[in-house]
């Protein structure tokens, strides 16, 4: 299993940071329909990048990977995560008038992406736990 989601991670980081343009990563929460396509072609390089990892084409596998990815970045849950247990956010870093606000928003972004990597990690473990083996 720990094969498997070494895979998986390497097919998860290809997928959100090789792959991922900067266009993909701001517009895919945007509203309507425009985000809506952003996201969906995110989603299908990063489920193929992970599924190349994984060397599968199963379509459970495929769906499980594409649907809870879109879901997490469609509604950046890890933003609302955040916001529900009262984390460091993006707004209240910016509206900060500490001496040292450039830094509150940097590591603001860090714990966003950490927070959003868990996220994402945790779906790919399922999918290998449950799915694959």
């Amino acid at each position: 299993m720990a094969d498997l989601f070494i895979l998986a991670l390497l097919g998860h980081l290809t997928g959100d940071y090789l792959l991922q343009s900067k266009k993909m990563a701001l517009r895919k929460s945007e509203v309507g329909l425009n985000g809506i396509l952003w996201c969906t072609s995110h989603m299908i390089f990063y489920t193929a990048a992970v599924c190349l990892f994984l060397w599968t084409i199963s379509l459970p596998v495929v769906a499980l990977v594409f649907i809870p990815h879109w879901i997490i970045d469609r509604w950046s849950l890890a933003h609302s995560w955040l916001n529900l247990i009262h984390g460091r956010t993006f707004e209240s870093a910016y509206q900060s008038k500490e001496k040292y606000r450039e830094f509150d928003i940097a590591f603001t972004c860090l714990v966003y992406a950490v927070a959003d990597n868990t996220m994402h990690l945790i779906t790919l473990w399922f999918v290998i736990r449950f799915v694959m083996l």
